[in-house]
């Protein structure tokens, strides 16, 4: 086959189905102005492909050296704050091949009892920028999310980033380092602290999907399919939504029609094939035609939080109804919507949220969605009972032990809007219930302790009453005694 397309994994630069977008110019001029920049979105949008390419236009234009890190090479697990730190710098060496200048063991144990984060400040003032004089170094750090599971805090490092920024009115020589990061993450899951994050600095670099004039490379491929390949480039982004993973794949499946038979899409039936190959090979089965994976990476990352997937999964059924009841939902860039944004799920876009396209919207669908809340909620059919009575039936709210089964199992979870108004309906419900059996308790005693004044008066009444029958029997007697003598 003289044209392949790729379908996972990261594209080599000279790679014919690699798409240049507006993220590479923007982060190639970024870096040359020497600013710090970060690409932080979801799986498989192209970020290391991405990242591959800015190192060989810098390198092959001789504008710099680069030292391109997979942090994951460090490890995580474990990893003491030293073991780190140290791991870092020698694969800085390694990368720009300067390890085998300098015994970089011997001249960290040499630093003695300061902190790794200090000896990594010194390594990059005293080793790294001397070992090249005079030339533009771009540091790339790729899976950045990675230190998020280190066993120790990691905002020294980013402070120590900024402090590379910050040192450059004081060390020009800092002027000639440059860092870069990608992961999938939000600056604010990385460092909170926004007195130490280097982010309010650096320069956020969108990845976009593929936009018709940029998916252009890709039509060759589809040429011994078709009649039309730009008809058929159209139907393949107008289900993909241009995102990079599945746009290859699509192209890939629609390439191996015309392989496996003396086939070619007729005009005018492009999007009918294209859809047709959508359902078969992606749609239908999908977990089983998932390869490699995709969709189960986007849907383990919707669910894989116990705690916060009942959230997730409100959210992003308020996105897939929103353009059917006319309800959009607003993008405020809260967490849940940035968490929902990192699956690759949804976008933003105009201020407003959508899915990311199509295909998304088929397999993640209404009742995909209905069947993972009955897996997790333990009060369902009460649910599904009082929203079909559009929130009216009050019998099916919960009440008693099922009221705090489900107030124990919502706690310290983060879940949809219906299930908050649900329960806090049937709170609201079991607070009127006492207080009105307290109203009746009080009204019960009330009575009763109108009985209770009226049985002392009736006893004080019977207990004059004998004491006036006791005296006048008393006089009565001592009268008859009178009388007898």
């Amino acid at each position: 086959m003289s044209y392949a397309y790729r379908v996972g994994g990261s594209l080599a630069p000279e790679d014919p189905t690699y798409i240049q977008r507006k993220a590479d110019t923007e982060l190639h001029h970024a870096l040359l102005a020497g600013e710090f920049c970060y690409v932080l979105t979801a799986r498989q949008m192209g970020k290391s492909s991405l990242r591959l390419q800015a190192r060989h236009r810098l390198t092959h234009s001789r504008q710099g050296r680069c030292a391109a890190i997979d942090l994951t090479r460090i490890g995580s697990a474990d990893v003491t704050a030293e073991q780190w730190y140290r791991g870092l710098a020698f694969e800085i060496l390694r990368t720009l091949r300067c390890h085998h200048r300098v015994n970089l063991l011997q001249w960290w144990a040499q630093q003695g009892a300061f902190s790794p984060p200090h000896i990594f400040s010194q390594f990059l003032e005293t080793l790294l920028l001397p070992q090249l004089p005079g030339e533009p170094i771009f540091i790339f750090l790729d899976e950045i999310d990675s230190v998020r599971s280190l066993g120790f805090e990691i905002a020294d490092f980013f402070a120590l980033i900024r402090a590379c920024y910050n040192q450059r009115a004081d060390n020009p020589d800092y002027r000639r380092l440059t860092w870069a990061l990608f992961g999938v993450a939000t600056p604010s899951s990385l460092i909170a602290n926004p007195q130490q994050t280097p982010f309010n600095i650096g320069r956020a670099i969108a990845l976009s999907g593929f936009t018709f004039a940029e998916a252009q490379p890709l039509m060759p491929g589809l040429t011994s399919v078709t009649v039309n390949a730009t008809a058929v480039l159209r139907a393949i982004l107008d289900w993909t939504g241009g995102q990079p993973f599945l746009t290859q794949k699509l192209c890939a499946i629609v390439q191996q029609l015309g392989q496996t038979q003396t086939f070619k899409i007729p005009s005018g039936t492009e999007a009918f094939w294209v859809e047709t190959l959508v359902k078969t090979h992606i749609i239908e089965r999908w977990e089983a035609q998932d390869i490699p994976q995709h969709l189960s990476t986007i849907r383990d990352r919707l669910l894989g939080n116990a705690v916060s997937s009942g959230r997730l999964l409100g959210l992003y059924e308020q996105v897939l109804t929103s353009h059917t009841d006319c309800n959009p939902v607003k993008a405020t860039g809260d967490a849940v919507q940035a968490e929902l944004q990192l699956a690759g799920l949804i976008l933003a876009e105009q201020g407003m949220l959508r899915v990311a396209n199509p295909i998304y919207c088929r397999i993640f669908n209404q009742a995909w969605i209905t069947t993972q809340f009955d897996h997790l909620r333990p009060y369902t059919v009460a649910l599904e009972a009082w929203i079909a009575s559009a929130s009216q039936d009050e019998s099916r709210l919960l009440s008693g032990a099922a009221l705090e089964e489900a107030l124990t199992w919502a706690n310290q979870r983060h879940l949809s809007d219906i299930d908050y108004r649900f329960l806090s309906a049937s709170q609201e419900q079991a607070a009127q219930w006492v207080r009105m059996e307290l109203a009746v308790q009080e009204q019960a005693n009330q009575l009763l302790a109108a009985a209770q004044r009226k049985a002392r008066h009736v006893i004080l009444l019977g207990y004059l009453s004998l004491v006036t029958c006791l005296v006048i029997s008393a006089i009565a007697l001592f009268m008859t005694l009178l009388r007898s003598r």
